[in-house]
């Protein structure tokens, strides 16, 4: 028995506070975990100091080591530079021979002719020993005999100027120009159709290229660089490398030049020697202007202060700027030959990539080691924790997790029965309470719930019945306005329209019976009278079809008919009358096929109607113009002019009842307003559309379009 009641105290439901003092117990074992955690964090915090410290030091060196590449690089295109140089010296060398006094060599003189596609005068009989070019627009300047002796004596150049542009991979012309214009060139640039010159070509002397080498004294043994221009040839931008050629007399005999384009260049220079795609290479003249850049870098370069970041202040050192949102690092070296600027820009965090890489691997390392270390101290701590967790998670998470659902299921309209019991007496209390608790507010959400359908009921009855209420009077409401201003304009609109012709057949009345009218006349005015009572006649006829085609009280005549027929038998309609009148009437079918399901009689009257507003609205040597067009879905009949056409402001409202462009309504020209709101109507019965647009092709007049769908 008594081991019976121990066995029942035992399995009793301990406190809340019973189990939060094992926990505690548990939980001093903490501080030993963090002990670990706090030495972990001093140790690591002075490694990351020592490598910080180092790696500054590296990075330091490092720029150094770049600085140097960057000076050799330097020196490789200075090498490249001076190539160009020396095979401009060596052609002026040879040049000065050629041209001197003492040499008295023969030359075959040249002969001539014009090439009128290139502008230019070339041999009659080329060698293929490079080119001999003679700008002008005029073919009846011949060259000189001067020009003509200097041009075949400068073809002496030719083994030269093969050799070195065959060994000189940046030289993409090599040539001499004369004083009088004229020049000898290889290799011959053959251009295409679209290459051909689409303006003059001044004299090659106005060029820079020729200019710039007139700086240079004479006997002096150097050379001109020009800035980069846009070549006379469709080759693109280029600079040159120029020099002059005097005799021993110091007289001007030409000039040697060797041309570099900025493309050639960078391939073979910048993109070679600066491979990195994340870097930018450039390289800027004396002026601190662009000469060439690496492609990939045009967008960045654009947005650069070039002279102000590439200053003298600045030259042979790096420097870091923002870009981009990025920390760019800048070197720059002068060229000696030429004292250009080579400018190099890469980010920061690409040049410093390897040192960071090591920084963090030795990191990585050393932090793996402090790990092992510490984690055998901290290893009792970690298992104790786990087992707290666990310990928790059954003891007290669980029961409250379990109200947390309840009261979930509650929100959501569900009320759970009962919840299980646990093993705390605490818990227990409160999940009988809530047990009790979720009964009642079920039974008092029935009863609610039942109310609720009550009146939800009541409500949407009352509202469906004002709703019907408040739509009918919109309606009415509507209605009347819209009656309401549809009878006054008519009444304004019609009294304005027959105003005028009644007031004439009073007029020519009144005139008859006092005598006015000679008995000789009177027929004639007669006729007028009865011309003005046709008018009426007429607006009383239009008045009266668009108030039944605004009812829809006239009711169409559908039937099924061919798109491209129908076409025809307008034309064949209008065709005599244009003729009679000696009117240009063009006619376009751009489709055959498609079919229409309408009544051909008002489409007719449409069409008829935009023919005559034509005809009325443009002078009569203009021509009409009438096409028809198909696409997936509609047929679209256009009638064309070239008349006075229709303002911007008037388009919006050209289709409204008696509206007319002419204020005024005494423009002469005859109309009531109501032809083009009929035409209109008479679309929206078939479906379709009528627009308008200005013609736009012409410069004036009007482009109407009917689009009526096709039926299936």
């Amino acid at each position: 028995m008594n081991r019976l009641k121990n066995i029942k105290s035992l399995l009793q439901p301990r406190t809340f506070a019973f189990q939060m003092l094992a926990a505690m117990l548990t939980v001093s074992l903490i501080p030993l975990l963090l002990l670990s955690v706090f030495a972990g964090q001093t140790v690591s915090s002075q490694l990351n100091h020592f490598n910080e410290l180092n790696t500054a030091m590296i990075e330091k060196n490092y720029f150094s080591m770049y600085e140097a590449n960057i000076e050799e690089q330097v020196r490789a295109i200075d090498t490249e530079l001076r190539l160009v140089e020396d095979a401009v010296l060596l052609a002026k060398a040879l040049a000065e021979s050629i041209f001197s006094t003492e040499n008295h060599a023969e030359v075959r003189p040249l002969a001539f002719k014009y090439d009128l596609a290139q502008k230019r005068f070339i041999e009659k009989q080329p060698d293929g020993m490079g080119v001999v070019s003679i700008r002008t627009d005029n073919p009846l300047q011949y060259p000189t005999p001067e020009q003509a002796y200097d041009l075949a004596r400068s073809k002496a150049l030719f083994p030269l100027f093969k050799s070195e542009s065959s060994r000189k991979q940046n030289i993409v012309s090599i040539y001499y120009i004369h004083p009088k214009s004229g020049s000898y060139y290889y290799p011959e640039f053959i251009a295409q159709d679209s290459d051909a010159p689409s303006k003059p070509i001044h004299l090659l002397t106005s060029y820079n290229f020729y200019s710039d080498a007139l700086n240079v004294r004479p006997k002096s043994n150097r050379v001109a660089w020009t800035k980069p221009y846009l070549d006379i040839t469709p080759r693109g931008w280029m600079f040159t490398t120029t020099t002059p050629v005097y005799d021993e007399n110091r007289v001007l005999k030409g000039v040697v030049a060797a041309d570099v384009t900025i493309e050639r260049f960078v391939n073979n220079v910048l993109d070679t020697r600066f491979a990195d795609e994340n870097g930018i290479a450039l390289l800027l003249d004396t002026d601190h202007e662009l000469i060439a850049a690496q492609q990939h870098g045009a967008n960045e370069i654009q947005q650069l202060d070039l002279a102000q970041l590439f200053s003298n202040d600045t030259l042979n050192s790096f420097r870091s700027m923002q870009l981009d949102g990025q920390q760019k690092v800048v070197f720059s070296r002068s060229i000696p030959s030429t004292n250009w600027t080579l400018g190099y820009i890469i980010p920061e965090h690409k040049l410093l990539e390897p040192i960071h890489s090591a920084t963090l691997m030795l990191s990585a390392q050393t932090s793996d080691k402090l790990i092992v270390q510490l984690s055998l101290l901290g290893l009792v701590a970690v298992c104790l924790s786990v087992l707290l967790s666990f310990y928790l998670r059954f003891k007290i998470s669980r029961p409250v997790n379990m109200l947390a659902e309840a009261f979930a299921e509650m929100s959501e309209g569900q009320f759970t029965s009962s919840l299980e019991d646990t093993w705390s007496l605490e818990f227990n209390q409160l999940l009988r309470a809530f047990n009790r608790m979720s009964h009642k507010i079920q039974e008092l959400m029935e009863e609610q719930t039942e109310l609720n359908h009550q009146l939800e009921y009541k409500v949407e009855l009352r509202t469906e019945e004002l709703r019907d209420m408040n739509n009918e009077l919109e309606v009415r409401v509507d209605e009347l306005l819209r009656l309401e201003h549809w009878r006054k304009e008519l009444l304004m609109n019609i009294s304005h329209d027959l105003k005028t012709p009644i007031t004439l057949i009073r007029g020519y009345i009144e005139a008859i019976n006092d005598g006015t009218i000679s008995g000789e006349d009177t027929g004639i005015f007669l006729r007028r009278i009865y011309e003005d009572i046709q008018t009426i006649n007429q607006f009383v006829r239009n008045l009266n079809e668009l108030s039944l085609l605004e009812t829809r009280q006239l009711e169409a005549k559908f039937t099924s008919f061919a798109a491209d027929s129908f076409f025809h038998a307008m034309v064949s309609k209008w065709e005599p009358f244009m003729k009679l009148e000696q009117r240009p009437f063009h006619t376009r079918k751009h489709a055959s096929g498609g079919r229409l399901r309408g009544d051909t009689h008002l489409i007719s009257r449409v069409i008829d109607n935009l023919i005559d507003n034509a005809l009325k609205y443009s002078t009569g040597s203009s021509p009409i113009t009438f096409t028809y067009e198909l696409t997936s879905h509609t047929a679209i009949f256009r009638v064309i002019d070239i008349g006075s056409g229709i303002p911007d402001d008037a388009l919006p409202y050209i289709f409204n009842s008696f509206y007319r462009v002419d204020k005024s309504r005494n423009s002469g020209i005859p109309g009531s307003g109501l032809g083009l709101s009929i035409a209109k109507e008479i679309a929206d019965i078939h479906g379709g559309q009528l627009t308008v647009i200005p013609n736009a092709e012409e410069g004036h007049g009007c482009v109407f379009s009917l689009t009526l769908p096709l039926s299936n």
